[in-house]
């Protein structure tokens, strides 16, 4: 498998289970290689580290979960393996500049929301 197929197959497995605790071992495994190599590849293939890319993702799916849902923001943080709602409002606030209650009712506001 070349290191194309390893990070194409890393990502399918990373947003399959978004809503699942993923470790560096786990996506490693997957793929066949150590995880310190693994991790060195990955990063110089999508420029983010594997935890960035996760918690990146996780959000984007939770913002859009926040639009298209009226679950709650406590529910869809637990689902997205956010510790509690205030890591989750804190994380969302840096990436998106808004924290969730508020997103949720002007959607607009989100940078990059849809792109994924």
């Amino acid at each position: 498998m070349n290191y194309s197929d390893c990070i194409r197959k890393s990502i399918e497995y990373i947003n399959d289970n978004l809503d699942k605790k993923i470790g560096l071992e786990d996506i490693a495994g997957k793929v066949f290689l150590s995880k310190f190599h693994f991790h060195r590849i990955f990063h110089a293939a999508t420029g983010e580290s594997v935890a960035e890319y996760i918690r990146r993702r996780r959000l984007e799916e939770a913002a859009k979960e926040l639009v298209d849902t009226d679950n709650k923001i406590v529910n869809i943080s637990l689902k997205y393996q956010f510790s509690s709602q205030e890591s989750f409002t804190k994380a969302f606030k840096k990436l998106y500049g808004a924290p969730p209650r508020k997103f949720r009712k002007n959607p607009n506001n989100g940078i990059g929301l849809m792109a994924a």
